[in-house]
């Protein structure tokens, strides 16, 4: 986790009492939990930030209080979700609002987070910036990798360096780049209503194995992400032995069914050799005939005669 990041955290703990504090007190709470060795710069761009994602206000110059609602505090867990979006109307964009209304949202306020999309930001400042925001202080990012948007790539690479949870989506189908197809990723299918429950249930037992509490202890911290990165690498290989066996499945199925198809085929085609010479050209002869009846009258008696010939 960044400085910055962990700095905001820890402004949010300090003013979770629902007090107003400055500046200083502020300071001396940061000092007291181990965090001194930091910039001006880096105090006052975390300050900044918890005020445009609006988990603070300011009350008055150097003095803040953290957002309430009636009932109490209204800071929640973040879900920030990064995906190719395009233009309005675009395929594109259709995708990226699906993915977030089937899949996406239901699952994180399911698990109590507030789900947040770029485009539905109203703020100030540069997209840029923004994002950037959203990258560093949300507690979760889930990122759809389909059709290798450079932005999307940027922004996992960004969180990356944060060292805080991110989960990796992908349409089914869709090759991942050699740079980064060691990336854990989930696979959906958004035409297929049995995959999406399943993409579903994948993602929060994902989000179970995540641990979004801070660890002051530094090796504590340490071993506590070593855990998530495990209990995540074994959950993922698990969905991905079953998502071979189901493919298997399917591939011993369609063999079968080819196999099926060429005895069929061969059978018909032995039935059709052994047809008489009279049969096929009786096959032949009753098209045309059909199509002329006079003909196939002036053939009938023709064939009469030659059997009274006969005789």
């Amino acid at each position: 986790m960044t400085k910055s990041a962990r700095i905001q955290e820890k402004i949010i703990d300090f003013l979770a009492d629902g007090c107003p504090h400055t500046v200083q007190e502020i300071k001396s709470f940061l000092a007291r939990v181990g965090i001194s060795d930091y910039s001006e710069g880096q105090f006052s761009g975390s300050i900044n930030t918890l005020l445009r994602n609006k988990s603070i206000k300011k009350m008055d110059r150097g003095i803040y209080v953290i957002n309430q609602n009636q009932g109490g505090i209204s800071f929640m867990k973040t879900c920030f979700v990064v995906s190719p979006i395009g233009d309005v109307g675009s395929e594109t964009r259709i995708n990226a609002d699906k993915l977030y209304k089937y899949i996406i949202s239901p699952v994180c306020e399911s698990c109590g987070f507030e789900v947040v999309r770029v485009d539905q930001i109203n703020d100030s400042d540069s997209i840029t910036q923004t994002i950037i925001d959203k990258l560093l202080s949300s507690e979760l990012v889930i990122a759809d990798i389909s059709g290798h948007n450079p932005n999307v790539f940027y922004e996992m690479g960004y969180r990356k360096c944060t060292d805080r949870p991110i989960i990796h989506l992908k349409k089914k189908g869709e090759s991942i780049p050699f740079d980064v197809n060691t990336v854990r990723t989930f696979e959906y299918d958004l035409t297929d209503l049995d995959n999406v429950e399943e993409t579903k249930k994948r993602l929060e037992q994902t989000i179970g194995t995540f641990s979004f509490e801070i660890q002051d202890n530094t090796l504590g911290q340490d071993e506590e992400h070593s855990r998530q990165i495990f209990s995540q690498d074994i959950l993922t290989m698990l969905y991905q032995i079953q998502d071979s066996i189901t493919e298997l499945k399917e591939q011993i199925s369609k063999k079968d069914t080819e196999t099926i198809q060429a005895i069929m085929q061969t059978s018909l085609n032995n039935v059709q050799k052994e047809e008489s010479t009279d049969t096929i050209m009786m096959k032949m002869l009753l098209p045309e005939l059909l199509k002329n009846p006079e003909s196939f009258q002036n053939l009938i008696q023709m064939a009469e005669i030659a059997n009274k010939s006969k005789k």
